[in-house]
């Protein structure tokens, strides 16, 4: 880990909020330098930086770039995937997750590789965190009073970012990071149990507190932290619905593992959950892979967003066109049809794939920046243009929508974790009703876009979705033992989430086991089934953190579970047959 040294003398990198068009940088200057602006601008700036700091809820284009190259944690987890055939020689790896020539999450140089970044810029994005703890304390009595709510959400940033690092590398620093100033610059690896059971009581705390937080500020303070809150505009009751949601999430995955520990943070996040979903928008202005957003990412890697089978073949029944009614009503919302007019995934198994590719026909143009030859040369489906690609000035910062947390409470439901008033069958409809409003949404926000190829632009029918919602419910409602159910809630997570969060797929794939991949195929029916657990930590930790990670070294691989993966799954892959 890079030695951070923690000063005031911290500057935000300049943007333009909405309602403010002086950036940051101008507005908080220095306070170490004469004229020093009121403390409460500095909190503030620090707040509203580390809210829009990329990566946390804004994702980031070069993290998605080097994610997707074909080997990375989307296509490993069956959520976007290559036209693949054996033409691709280094398939014959993909069993391989030992020597990384099969699952990579990494490259020569770490600053610039995909999701192991996550490991390093939780650290150095979220430093005024630490600046801010030094600080708070210090202030005259009202002015801690004003400012106390920008550090109490400081902290839930900076806990959401920790959380994410643990479903991912497992053991990181946590206790005695961001304690430059205290003299610890080489900080040990933490328990991530631990970790989890801190910071859901963090979340419990600033929760409880923050109406009161709120309640004791100014007027003048309340007018500048409305300014400042980007997400929510300065309502704090919103942000400990939020902190509810979150809570609500990381304590359900706690749950297979401490079901008496997860329990009472489930049972009071219960209370007091979202009812709306919460985003806020990103200032770029570029469309058509530009911006810096993950969607130009998305354009820039249009060759690795086929849709794989596992998604396809669960929003696509019966023959392979669109029946409104029948089909879900997220398939043309989400994927656009191949060139015979029908919606068709990307099998895994590369022997098939080849004879498909081996027909002109089935060739394709796969790129975004040419709609017309994908709809005419296209012979598999990938997501659609209008909702991701070429959404790019539209597609919001998402911190958490009504779908995941209605898939949250059908799992505590079914597992009898806590009392959410509904049966499971009724969250899982629930959620099949507000994916679909979510996603003709957020396709509706890119109407300017070939508004003359209406495939792309599909028209919402609620009856349509209620119809569909009713299905799924009933196919939950059938399936016999928790497992079953388990595979009809994550499925539904797979589609609702898909490649806006594969993160947080992930790690639900491997928590769950859910939902079950089809096993890769390589050269004469030779079946793979690679189970990546974890990644592995950056190679600069040596350097930098060299005596702690030495600790730990040995579980920098990519088959150890994380914490939260129960006993009975441990060891067991998460394929279909």
């Amino acid at each position: 880990m890079k030695k951070i040294f923690y000063t005031v003398a911290v500057l935000i990198t300049a943007f333009v909020i909405t309602g403010c068009q002086k950036t940051l940088e101008e507005e908080f200057r220095n306070p170490e330098l004469p004229a020093d602006p009121p403390a409460g601008n500095l909190f503030a700036g620090q707040f509203t930086g580390l809210l829009y700091q990329w990566k946390l809820y804004i994702k980031d284009y070069g993290e998605y770039w080097h994610e997707n190259g074909g080997n990375g944690i989307g296509q490993y987890a069956q959520i976007n995937h290559r036209y693949i055939t054996n033409r691709y020689a280094w398939y014959q790896n993909y069993n391989d997750l030992t020597n990384g020539q099969g699952f990579y999450s990494t490259s020569a140089q770490d600053g610039n590789s995909g999701a192991i970044t996550q490991f390093n810029d939780h650290y150095t994005r979220m430093k005024e965190w630490a600046v801010m703890r030094d600080n708070i304390d210090q202030l005259p009595q009202q002015e801690q009073a004003d400012n106390r709510i920008f550090y109490q959400l400081a902290t839930i940033f900076k806990d959401v970012w920790s959380l994410r690092c643990v479903d991912l590398f497992n053991k990181i620093p946590y206790f005695d990071a961001y304690k430059a100033t205290q003299n610890v610059f080489f900080p040990k690896y933490d328990d991530p149990a631990e970790i989890y059971k801190a910071v859901l009581n963090n979340f419990k705390e600033i929760a409880s507190s923050l109406p009161t937080t709120y309640n004791a500020m100014s007027a003048d303070a309340k007018a500048l932290f409305t300014r400042h809150d980007i997400a929510f505009n300065g309502d704090a009751a919103k942000w400990v619905k939020y902190i509810n949601a979150i809570r609500l999430q990381y304590a359900v995955k706690l749950a297979g593992v401490d079901q008496a520990t997860a329990t009472p943070h489930i049972q009071e996040a219960l209370l007091d959950l979202p009812t709306t979903d919460l985003s806020f928008s990103t200032y770029t202005t570029d469309n058509g892979g530009g911006g810096g957003t993950w969607l130009r990412g998305v354009f820039e890697r249009s060759f690795v967003h086929f849709i794989p089978e596992v998604i396809m073949r669960n929003i696509n029944f019966g023959d392979s066109t669109y029946n409104p009614g029948i089909d879900d009503p997220r398939l043309p919302v989400l994927a656009i049809p191949t060139r015979f007019g029908d919606y068709k995934g990307v099998s895994m198994n590369t022997d098939s794939n080849a004879r498909y590719y081996s027909d002109p026909n089935q060739r394709y143009y796969v790129g975004y920046d040419n709609l017309d030859a994908a709809l005419a040369q296209n012979g598999k489906s990938i997501y659609n243009h209008a909702t991701f690609a070429m959404n790019a000035p539209n597609f919001p910062a998402v911190m958490i929508t009504l779908a995941e947390i209605d898939l949250l409470k059908a799992e505590v439901a079914l597992k009898t974790y806590g009392n959410t008033g509904k049966a499971a069958g009724d969250h899982i409809r629930d959620a099949v009703v507000n994916s679909c409003n979510w996603w003709y949404m957020i396709n509706g926000r890119n109407a300017a876009y070939r508004p003359d190829r209406p495939v792309v632009h599909p028209v919402k029918s609620d009856a349509d979705i209620s119809t569909y919602a009713d299905v799924v419910r009933a196919k939950f409602n059938a399936a016999t033992g928790t497992e079953n159910k388990m595979e009809v809630l994550m499925l539904q997570k797979y589609v609702h989430l898909n490649i806006s969060n594969t993160y947080e797929l992930f790690a639900e794939l491997r928590r769950t086991r859910h939902p079950r991949l089809d096993p890769f195929v390589y050269n004469n029916g030779a079946k793979m089934k690679p189970t990546p657990e974890r990644l592995r930590y950056p190679a600069s930790e040596l350097q930098l953190n060299q005596e702690e990670y030495l600790k730990v070294a040995a579980e920098s691989n990519y088959t150890d579970p994380i914490f939260w993966v129960p006993q009975d799954k441990r060891n067991v892959p998460y394929y279909s047959e």
